[in-house]
């Protein structure tokens, strides 16, 4: 699965926030440094903004910590900094660490007398890619649209914050196999940013992108590289070369120049985007598991298969510890891994796999989903392969079914 990028809302909190929280559930870095706690809140803010969200950790934990100490009562400050290292913690890939800070930001400005929308629709927007990086479509689609509405209520229908729900809400339908609304909603989206930010703002490179990413699942080949190349022109321009977005650019185009065959391209694109990811991200986020599935695909089409295994082993165990085993790209290492043991004709190991990667979408994406059909269809081939047509045609009939349902609703 290609990765999109989700924009954060357009401002991250530096102070906004309180609900008594007992000091076990908060993390400890040991005694209180004597950093003020705006500096704090600045360190944590420039190190995440810069895609450096490991070094933003310490910062984060400690202002919630210094806020959770001081008797405030509830107020915004203790919000923000729960949202702050909310933030963090998803962008690290630790999911379930960020929702139930979500979720207590979430309290606090709904029972807070006159309570911040905004800030309440920031919270929501962001526990809704949790549950959507949890494959919870149905709650993360209910959360959008709460924070849309929120937004536009209380900023009109030109703010970034607006453009960055619709652009996750777009993610959203893209990954359920909704495309005509996920190509509406990208649009939306990039012509918001560009009217409010400029050409060459880092949010509009990351709306390029998911256009893109878009474009090449629905085949549309022609339009997919000038959109990559002008996202990636414009992370240049603003020194974001180092910033895992600029990274998921890089892999995505490394994906399409796979898909087309030119193979000499992938490598260095590969390699430069896992650089980046483990520098800025560490070893265990999901991402990494993206840059590693894009090395195994190049080597599995050149014949390397010694090289394969390692990588798509390593990607399955970053996808169950991070996101759960029953998550749609933990289906997407397991139909890898599957491939390459039907390559290597070790039927008996691919079969259980593949039937594995089918289970796990029907139950996550649903049974008439585009990934189901295109299991269906893996299965059908590897069928065919081993012999068993009677299951093959079955598997095809199953495929064709979904896929004439996508094509007339």
């Amino acid at each position: 699965m290609k990765n999109t990028i989700s924009f954060r809302s357009y401002f991250f909190a530096i102070v906004l926030g309180i609900l008594w929280v007992p000091f076990s559930q908060i993390p400890a870095l040991g005694s209180v440094q004597t950093i003020p706690v705006e500096e704090l809140d600045r360190k944590a803010l420039a190190f995440s903004q810069s895609g450096h969200y490991i070094k933003a950790l310490p910062y984060a934990i400690q202002a919630l910590e210094v806020r959770a100490r001081a008797k405030h009562g509830k107020n915004y400050d203790f919000a923000g900094a729960l949202f702050n290292l909310a933030e963090v913690y998803r962008n690290l890939g630790q999911y379930d660490k960020a929702r139930p800070l979500l979720e207590q930001s979430i309290e606090i400005y709904r029972s807070a007398s006159g309570f911040d929308e905004p800030r309440l629709a920031r919270s929501l927007n962001s526990l809704a890619l949790v549950h959507f990086h949890k494959g919870e479509y149905d709650t993360a689609e209910s959360h959008f649209y709460k924070a849309i509405r929120i937004f536009e209520k209380s900023f009109g229908a030109g703010h970034p914050n607006i453009a960055a729900a619709i652009n996750n809400l777009g993610r959203l339908y893209e990954t359920t196999g909704e495309f005509p609304q996920a190509k509406h909603l990208y649009e939306k989206s990039l012509q918001i940013l560009r009217q409010a930010l400029g050409e060459y703002h880092p949010h509009v490179a990351a709306s390029l992108n998911n256009l893109a990413l878009l474009y090449h699942h629905i085949g549309n080949y022609n339009k997919v590289a000038p959109l990559y190349d002008q996202a990636l022109k414009i992370y240049e321009h603003a020194a974001y070369m180092q910033h895992p977005d600029f990274a998921t650019t890089l892999c995505n185009l490394a994906d399409y120049y796979l898909d087309l065959g030119e193979y000499a391209k992938v490598e260095p694109l590969l390699i430069r985007s896992l650089e980046i990811r483990g520098k800025r991200l560490g070893s265990d986020h999901p991402d990494i598991a993206h840059s590693l599935d894009g090395l195994a695909k190049l080597y599995m089409a050149l014949g390397q298969f010694s090289k394969v295994e390692p990588l798509i082993s390593r990607s399955l165990e970053i996808r169950e510890n991070a996101l759960g085993p029953n998550h749609p790209t933990v289906a997407d290492s397991l139909e890898a891994l599957g491939e390459m043991y039907q390559d290597l004709e070790k039927y008996e190991l691919a079969d259980p796999l593949l039937l594995q990667a089918l289970k796990i979408r029907e139950n996550s994406l649903g049974e008439l989903h585009p990934q189901v059909a295109r299991s269906f269809n893996k299965l059908a081939e590897f069928y065919e392969e081993t012999g068993d047509h009677k299951r093959a045609e079955t598997m095809h009939y199953s495929a064709s079914k979904i896929m004439r349902k996508e094509t007339n609703p």
